[in-house]
Parts: structure tokens; C-alpha cells; sequence
């Protein structure tokens, strides 16, 4: 299994902090194997740890809910879906 783009963001945070995987583990309140797994692919995130690396709190139940759907979803999404959401994003008015 290819590691996810969830993964690969971890992954660069945690070296762009010049971070162990045991410490970042650790901070985020989980195992360094199950963080190295989310890392290559092999995990899947859940709800609490995307909640603890990106602050949602503040947001409404039903925004908290979209952003932990994008999150999981996110490498599902084809080119065109991309783009769909970029122009919701942007405010353009045609999004098909």
C-alpha cells in the first residue's frame, strides 16, 4: 500500500521539525509503530488523531464533520473532483 497524502504530510512535518517518530507520537497521543503505519499507508487515521493534528474544535459540529471526510478521503478524490472543490474554494459560480 502506497503511503497517503495524509501520511506524506506527516512525515514532512515531522522531519521539517527535525522530529523522531516516537516524539511526534507521543505529542499526538499514539504508538510510534501505529504513527509509522499511518505514515506508509498501512493505517488508516482516525477521527482523533486528524482532530489532533489539525485544531477543529472551534468548529461547527457540522464543519468538523466535512473536514475529517475530506481528510479521510482525500486520496480518493479524482483530478476532476479536485478541481471542482478548488472552484467551490475560489468562489467561482459554475462548478460542473
Amino acid at each position: 500500500m502506497a503511503a497517503t497524502a495524509l501520511g506524506k504530510f506527516l512525515r514532512k512535518i515531522r522531519i521539517d521539525r527535525d522530529e523522531r517518530l516516537y516524539d511526534m507520537a507521543k505529542r499526538l497521543g499514539i504508538s510510534s509503530a501505529f504513527l509509522s503505519g499511518v505514515e506508509n499507508g498501512h493505517k488508516k487515521a482516525s477521527a482523533t488523531l486528524i482532530n489532533n493534528i489539525i485544531d477543529i474544535s472551534q468548529f461547527s459540529p457540522q464543519k468538523q464533520e466535512a473536514t475529517l471526510m475530506f481528510a479521510r478521503k482525500f486520496d480518493e478524490l479524482t483530478d476532476k473532483q479536485i478541481d471542482q472543490i478548488k472552484n467551490i474554494l475560489k468562489g467561482d459560480g459554475d462548478n460542473h
